[in-house]
């Protein structure tokens, strides 16, 4: 009894390969005795290999797998079809007025998802506007325009003000038909102080 627990607890030696110190080596997750053994398997990430744990893991947790699932189900390379949201205290910004006291200013222009469709606004059973399309807010003084479209962003990380961004081109207009275009920035959050 003595010797077959013996070989039951040593596997026999492996040869040794010149990329490797041994051949055939399991991974230091992988039971020696299978799934059967009723030792618990976990996840790994990373190279190399770190325990997965419920507070830290990376992106691919699959066990033993280093790319990830292998038949994954979520969506591959599409974009995901952001809704219309409406407007949060954190979307307003403190400007003054006319008459020389200060009110909570909506954004300008208007943030409204311009990847989908024209919906009706909220609460409404249909669109009071004939079009079709997206109207253009037009940021122009004299000759010199800006163009910016507002998009929302799927993950915005920090305040909320940061959930939509896009790129602003400044447009020169030279008469006759003759502009310059120039983009000023990729995104509209590095011009805030």
């Amino acid at each position: 009894r003595a010797v077959v627990a013996a070989a039951v607890r040593r596997p026999p030696p492996l040869p040794a390969l010149p990329g490797g110190p041994i051949a055939g080596a399991l991974a230091p997750w992988a039971s020696p005795l299978g799934p059967a053994a009723g030792v618990r398997a976990f996840a790994v990430f990373g190279f190399p290999p770190q325990r997965a744990t419920k507070k830290y893991s990376g992106i691919h947790c699959h066990p033993g797998k280093a790319f990830g699932y292998l038949h994954p189900r979520k969506r591959q390379g599409k974009v995901k079809r952001l809704p219309n949201v409406r407007l949060r205290p954190c979307d307003y910004k403190l400007g003054p007025s006319t008459d020389g006291q200060y009110y909570l200013r909506p954004p300008y222009p208007p943030h409204s998802n311009r990847t989908i469709e024209v919906l009706q606004p909220w609460g409404a059973k249909k669109n009071p506007w004939p079009t079709k399309e997206h109207k253009k807010y037009a940021m122009r003084w004299r000759n010199i325009e800006y163009a910016y479209e507002p998009r929302l962003m799927r993950k915005p990380h920090g305040h909320g003000s940061q959930r939509w961004t896009g790129p602003v081109t400044r447009i020169e207009h030279h008469g006759k038909g003759k502009s310059t275009a120039s983009l000023l920035t990729h995104d509209r959050r590095l011009l805030e102080w």
